[in-house]
């Protein structure tokens, strides 16, 4: 099982958590929650780094005969670190990450502010160093040209895992708004600029850039030229129960038609998405980013910043059930929420499953859709505060704890209650 690890790494003070199939980490703003959410998406992430930049560093080692393989990961490991955190803003004194994945091998970085800013170094264990080494080597074979075979190496010697990893950030809106002109301004940044947006948000956007073309006509259609290809066979049901969900939660359908983004509401109606409302621009990218992995071949990591942004209540609860028909089976599902909607929507999904064994399951199934219970010992929920994590599971019941949830209400309901006692006592003074 993955492991991370976090000492002083901006709001968070310590913590260690592993990673499960499905997670949920809430608490108030600025407590870290998306700290570890970055810290999570980076280290799985490290793969698709090192693939991306490896036949250009072996290439131009071979020739220039500067630094070894792994210095040179290192070093590319370095900014891409500093790129994900804003180091300058969020280190105050000496700390460290680190992560072990499914082989048990580990990185860990460690960071302290020096005079000229923060001094960044990445340990490998010995297990990561001679695979490095390996990789070297295997550039002056045949393996130079074997792209698939070099990938194959660095997901399952190296990192252990073959799962893609997708960071869907907070603020989804403002990306979606500017849609039409977002492309180009993203082509005619230079790299200094470019660098300037955080790691997460670049690859964010470089995924949402990458899918749109796929979204070319109608989902029942994008959904039968997946369920019709012969060396893949998709469970229907299960993508047809995914898009009832993407309609209730847009209210409608995202297309893109030759370069122009648009929501249809019928087959004749539509409006450009960057006139949508505020909701929908959220939430339009979960769904497809969602969709379009569901129907993919790969298992994937979904990091999801407040599902919940700008949806109503009933509307959060959908998005719950989208993202665990999606999830169960293959894929991983991360989120940060502060909504009670959403963790009250998790629950029902926990504790559909805690008492299917004891209940007619059929008419349970009509109740929750078995397609999207939940198993309790493959989740994690936690709360953030002062800096370290809380597990607010509890054991008895399968669920989140109510407490959390209720939390809030009570403090307004409290509120309330002193100011009815209040009114009753200044009445009866008059």
């Amino acid at each position: 099982m993955q492991k991370l690890t976090i000492k002083n790494l901006g709001p968070i003070v310590d913590c260690t958590v592993e990673i499960r199939d499905f997670m949920v980490f809430t608490g108030p703003q600025a407590s870290g929650k998306s700290t570890i959410a970055k810290s999570i998406f980076f280290f799985n992430n490290l793969k698709n780094i090192l693939y991306t930049n490896y036949f250009k560093l072996v290439t131009v080692n071979k020739v220039l005969k500067t630094e070894s393989l792994e210095d040179s990961f290192t070093r590319i490991l370095q900014k891409a670190f500093r790129q994900s955190f804003g180091l300058e803003s969020v280190i105050k004194s000496s700390g460290m990450v680190a992560f072990e994945y499914d082989n048990s091998s580990r990185i860990e970085i460690v960071f302290e502010p020096v005079t000229e800013g923060i001094s960044i170094k990445a340990l490998f264990d010995d297990t990561i160093k001679r695979q490095l080494k390996t990789l070297e080597q295997m550039f002056d074979t045949d393996a130079r040209n074997d792209a698939e075979k070099i990938k194959k190496f660095i997901n399952e010697e190296i990192f252990a895992s073959d799962m893609n990893v997708i960071y869907i950030p907070a603020g989804r809106s403002l990306l979606t708004m500017l849609s039409s002109q977002i492309n180009y301004i993203y082509a005619v940044l230079d790299e200094q600029q470019k660098n300037s947006i955080d790691y997460c948000t670049q690859c964010y956007l470089e995924e949402v850039f990458r899918i749109k073309e796929f979204f070319d006509s109608s989902l029942d259609r994008l959904m039968r030229r997946v369920v019709d290809e012969a060396d893949y066979q998709i469970k229907q049901s299960e993508a047809e129960a995914a898009i009832q969900l993407i309609r209730n939660i847009l209210h409608g359908e995202y297309r893109n038609i030759n370069g122009e983004e648009r929501l249809y509401y019928s087959e004749e109606q539509y409006v450009k998405m960057n006139y949508a409302s505020s909701g929908q621009q959220e939430a339009v990218w979960i769904t497809n980013i969602l969709l379009y992995h569901m129907l993919g071949r790969y298992n994937t990591c979904f990091i999801i910043e407040e599902p919940e942004s700008h949806l109503f209540p009933e509307t959060q609860k959908q998005m719950i059930e989208l993202i665990s028909l999606i999830k169960n089976g293959r894929n991983r599902a991360i989120i940060t929420t502060h909504s009670p909607y959403i963790l009250g929507s998790v629950n029902n999904l926990l504790y559909a499953n805690f008492i299917a064994g004891d209940v007619d399951g059929q008419r349970l199934s009509k109740i929750v859709n078995d397609k999207i219970w939940l198993e309790f010992e493959n989740m994690s929920a936690y709360y953030i505060t002062d800096g370290k994590l809380k597990d607010i599971r509890d054991d008895e019941i399968e669920n989140i704890n109510h407490d959390v949830i209720d939390g809030v209400s009570e403090i307004i309901n409290e509120d309330f209650e002193s100011m009815v006692s209040l009114k009753f006592e200044c009445k009866g003074d008059a």
